[in-house]
């Protein structure tokens, strides 16, 4: 079972610690497709770790109001 999904390029700069990078990805993915709330709650994870909590309690926000 996934919890979050999320692409291997993104879950590589995870592990090695570009959190930089797999910042970037997520937000390319989202503007490829502004309802992928899988990338928002991605990169509002990445957002905690770097301790941008605005900008992290903005995205978990857009997931919460995701359709079912």
């Amino acid at each position: 079972m996934q919890i979050l999904d999320i692409n291997a390029a993104v879950r590589n700069a995870c592990i090695t610690g570009d959190l930089h990078t797999a910042k970037e990805l997520l937000t390319k993915e989202i503007g490829a497709d502004a309802d992928n709330y899988n990338s928002y709650a991605n990169r509002s994870i990445i957002m905690t770790r770097q301790l941008d909590w605005d900008h992290a309690l903005h995205d978990a926000i857009k997931v919460g109001y995701a359709e079912p």
